[in-house]
């Protein structure tokens, strides 16, 4: 042993898109704890400029952020093959018919089920279709 540290490799990266910074950082801690790579985004704005320069295997995104829905994010993921759910306390009947079929875990969420959502989303995205990635 040459007294190297060895990371596991991550699961993947996801996006998570959350206003409310304790929700936030509650989603960073448990989803880095399950061993993915964590990208907080806190608003609309900040999200689609992140989506410009980086590639995601999956996105958690609150419906309700304080510069507007996070709708134009689901679209632009949506066209880039990037799979992801909507994680809050919105009904699910606010979402648009373009994006009824998406997984929705409401809040007050179970951690147990937010993490089990997450690896669908990315394991859906591994084993989907091609698509071009590529931010638009």
């Amino acid at each position: 042993m040459n007294g190297s540290i060895r990371i596991p490799p991550s699961r993947g990266v996801v996006l998570v898109v959350e206003d409310e910074i304790d929700v936030s950082r509650l989603f960073v801690e448990v989803l880095s704890q399950a061993g993915y790579d964590v990208v907080p985004a806190y608003s609309v704005t900040d999200a689609l400029g992140t989506l410009v320069y980086q590639r995601f295997d999956a996105a958690v995104l609150d419906i309700e952020l304080g510069d507007g829905p996070v709708f134009p994010v689901a679209d632009r993921l949506a066209r880039t093959g990037t799979p992801f759910l909507f994680a809050s306390a919105v009904y699910v009947q606010m979402v648009p018919k373009q994006h009824q079929g998406v997984p929705f875990v409401g809040k007050p969420f179970n951690i147990d089920e937010l993490v089990a959502r997450v690896q669908d989303a990315v394991e859906r995205g591994r084993n989907g279709p091609p698509s071009n990635r590529a931010a638009d």
